[in-house]
Formats: structure tokens, C-alpha cells, sequence
């Protein structure tokens, strides 16, 4: 355990020091019932006033796992054809910890028989490094500073989203603004925020008047990192409980459960199985969703996509 904590060490020293660029957003498995975190373009694209909590904790096992909370709003303002909304995202990973801030704007329109989104989301990203908890194999090495230290960068992204009756497409791109951290030490190099781009569609059948069934999949791309795809399955009764399933190369296979206590309210939670070389001492990954909406009348020209599934 030992030698793999200090190989994450090692890795992660090695992508604060801008050597190697890797995955920098957090992992979620269950976007799908989320949508807004991963494409600006989705803020208030339905008739749903929405606010969301989640917490997820993966690679259990490890000392330093990757813990990350979110916490999101977003509605639509349905008479100028807009969604307003924002996040918080509190992610901490051994001794660094990231926060992201961001206001969302979206504008739909009609198109092509469905509705075409676009959106923008500008806030800011602060990365802090707490070097004194590193463990270091020489006590005295100059090149660590002594003292915590941080850096505040501004950061934008964009998305577009498409959906017609059931089906829905939509790609982003995050972290537009090219703005290395500054940690004001003597060593500073060049560590800045890299694009990642998503491709996200999926589509709702309905099976019959009581089950639904919905795959869909997300295309991941960064440029120093392996191309991931993820394929996912939803299987919904009554639109009140559904279980899905989620496969991503190279890394986990995941169950979903989600349940409609009201209404307006729903808890989901996942939990992540680890397929990759790190399965040996990773005990997977956990996630919890809860979240309330409040069903907003569409305007009399406009039609509803579906009245649940985009909630």
C-alpha cells in the first residue's frame, strides 16, 4: 500500500509541475441524471426548476482518494428562451484541492422539429497544494516549499445540446481560458488547466405504458490522455425507480439505482467496480445524488420534450 500511495505521489508532483498533462475534471458515473455538470448548453433545457447534491468518493482504498462535492442550481426562463444556473464543485485528491465556481447561461431555440441549446458557463478555478502533508523520503529537500500555497484562475466553457421527443446529442468544451497557476515559488513552472471535450447522446424508448429504456453514451477526450468511451443503460418503471449499468474502458463497470421518493424529489446512488490495473487495491467507487425540482408550466408555443426523463 506503501508503494502505491507513493507512486501516486509521484504522479501527482509530477502534474502540478505541468511535466504531463492528465484526466483534471472529476469523475462521475451517473451525468446522465446530471447533465448540466458536463455540458453548459443543458442549464434550464427543461421545464424543471432543479437543484442537485452529490458527493462521490472513489479508488476506496487509497490513502488521499479522489473526494469530490458538488452542489448545482439551474432553471429556465421560459419567456426569453434562456436557463440561468451555477455550480460549486469541491474536489480534493491527496494534497491538492480544487474548487470550481461558474454562473451558467444558456439560449434555446427551435430547430429542426426539436430544441437546439447553446451555452456558456464563466466562473473561476482555484487549485490549492498542501505541500507540508506530503510524504517526503528526504526530510530536507529545498524544492518543497514549506508552506501551503494556491492559485486562482479564471476558466469558461461551452456546450451545444439538441433534442427531439426523446433523443438528445450534445458536445462541450471545458477550460477554454489558458492561464497557467501561479504559485509564486521559486520553482514555478508551467501547470494550467487543459481542455476536456465531451460528446454525450442518448435516447428514451418507451417499451410500454409502465417501462422505459434508455442507453446512451459519452466520448471523453483529453489531449494527453486515453480516448474513453462510456456506454450506458437505464431501464425506468413507471418513471418512479430505475437500475442502469455503466461501462468505462479501461477503468470500471457501474451500477446505478435511482428512486422518486415525490414527485419533485429523487435519490440515486452508484456504485463503480474497478476493471483496471488498480483493482487489486481499489475497492471501486461510491456516489450519491439527491435532488429537487419543481415542474414549471411550458409556454403555450412550446412543447414538452417529455414530461420526466430530462428532469
Amino acid at each position: 500500500m506503501k508503494k502505491a500511495f507513493l507512486k501516486i505521489i509521484i504522479l501527482l508532483l509530477i502534474t502540478l509541475n505541468g511535466r504531463i498533462m492528465a484526466q483534471q475534471d472529476p469523475m462521475y458515473s451517473m451525468y446522465m441524471l446530471d447533465k448540466m455538470l458536463i455540458n453548459p448548453a443543458y442549464t434550464g433545457s427543461s421545464n424543471w426548476l432543479v437543484g442537485t447534491l452529490k458527493y462521490r468518493q472513489q479508488f476506496i482504498g487509497f490513502d488521499g482518494n479522489p473526494v469530490t462535492e458538488t452542489f448545482n442550481f439551474h432553471t429556465p426562463i421560459q419567456k426569453r428562451h434562456i436557463g440561468l444556473g451555477f455550480k460549486i464543485i469541491n474536489d480534493k485528491t491527496a494534497v491538492t484541492n480544487n474548487l470550481n465556481a461558474s454562473l451558467f447561461y444558456s439560449y434555446h431555440l427551435n430547430f429542426a422539429g426539436g430544441k437546439l441549446s447553446i451555452g456558456l458557463e464563466g466562473g473561476i478555478f482555484n487549485r490549492r497544494v498542501d505541500y507540508p502533508k506530503l510524504i517526503l523520503t528526504d526530510p530536507v529537500d529545498n524544492s518543497i516549499p514549506l508552506n501551503a500555497m494556491s492559485s486562482l484562475v479564471p476558466d469558461a466553457s461551452f456546450g451545444i445540446y439538441y433534442q427531439k421527443k426523446q433523443f438528445y446529442i450534445g458536445y462541450s468544451d471545458y477550460h477554454l481560458i489558458k492561464k497557467n497557476f501561479n504559485y509564486k515559488t521559486t520553482n514555478e513552472t508551467q501547470s494550467r488547466l487543459y481542455n476536456h471535450m465531451y460528446l454525450l447522446t442518448g435516447k428514451v424508448f418507451d417499451l410500454s405504458e409502465k417501462w422505459a429504456f434508455e442507453p446512451s453514451m459519452l466520448l471523453k477526450y483529453q489531449a494527453a490522455a486515453p480516448l474513453q468511451l462510456d456506454v450506458n443503460t437505464l431501464l425506468s418503471y413507471h418513471d418512479r425507480i430505475a437500475v442502469g449499468i455503466q461501462y468505462r474502458t479501461g477503468d470500471a463497470v457501474a451500477a446505478l439505482l435511482k428512486i422518486n421518493i415525490l414527485e419533485n424529489l429523487r435519490v440515486a446512488y452508484s456504485y463503480d467496480m474497478t476493471i483496471s490495473g488498480l483493482s487489486s487495491y481499489s475497492k471501486g467507487a461510491h456516489e450519491i445524488i439527491l435532488s429537487y425540482g419543481i415542474k414549471l408550466p411550458p409556454p403555450p408555443a412550446e412543447k414538452e420534450i417529455h414530461p420526466r426523463y430530462y428532469y
